[in-house]
């Protein structure tokens, strides 16, 4: 939703606002299951997923019928592929759907229509020295500041809600990851 300063806003769903379902991930490498939990139970309205529940589920693949009858939705206890995460929400009821090359746009067009972004974004090509360093991250944007120029998360990765990030800095690490997003439809 658009303010009237041209800040952008993820609205209330269900007369309650995303930060009621933040979960911090403590100390794992649980982006990827903390944000389907934060997700499935905002577009519900109600806390029905825990979050370490989800990990357990992702850390299964899963077999369907289709030419690719197994879906493998994580590396258990560490990275959480988009596709997984898109399954996941498909099964709790939450259309969603991956992709590669969104941009900026994308993200303010989700947050006017009341749509849950996702973009995966850091490091994945970073070493020191001969020891690979690399990251990825995946968070829900809230909100955007023109003013600021900030990007505002529901990140579980951090302790507050929402977690602010400035904007060059976020769409740089999003652009290392080739404009990655999980949105809703």
């Amino acid at each position: 939703m658009q303010r009237p300063d041209g800040s952008l806003i993820l609205a209330e769903r269900h007369g309650v606002a995303l930060e009621r379902y933040h979960v911090d991930q403590g100390d794992t490498d649980d982006c990827g299951p903390h944000v389907v939990a934060m997700v499935v139970n905002f577009w519900h309205g109600d806390s029905i997923l825990a979050a370490d529940d989800v990990a357990r589920e992702m850390n299964r693949p899963r077999l369907r019928r289709s030419l690719l009858p197994l879906i493998v939705r994580r590396i258990p206890n560490w990275a959480t592929f988009p596709w997984g995460i898109v399954d996941m929400l498909g099964r709790r009821g939450v259309p969603a759907r991956w992709r590669t090359g969104a941009g900026e746009a994308d993200l303010g067009r989700a947050l006017r229509e009341d749509r849950l972004a996702l973009p995966v974004f850091g490091e994945p090509l970073r070493r020191r020295g001969w020891r690979w360093t690399g990251w990825a991250h995946i968070a829900i944007v809230s909100g955007w500041d023109p003013g600021q120029d900030t990007y505002w998360f529901a990140d579980s990765s951090q302790s507050t809600v929402p977690f602010g990030r400035p904007a060059d800095e976020f769409l740089a690490l999003w652009r290392n990851l080739r404009g990655l997003l999980v949105e809703t439809l």
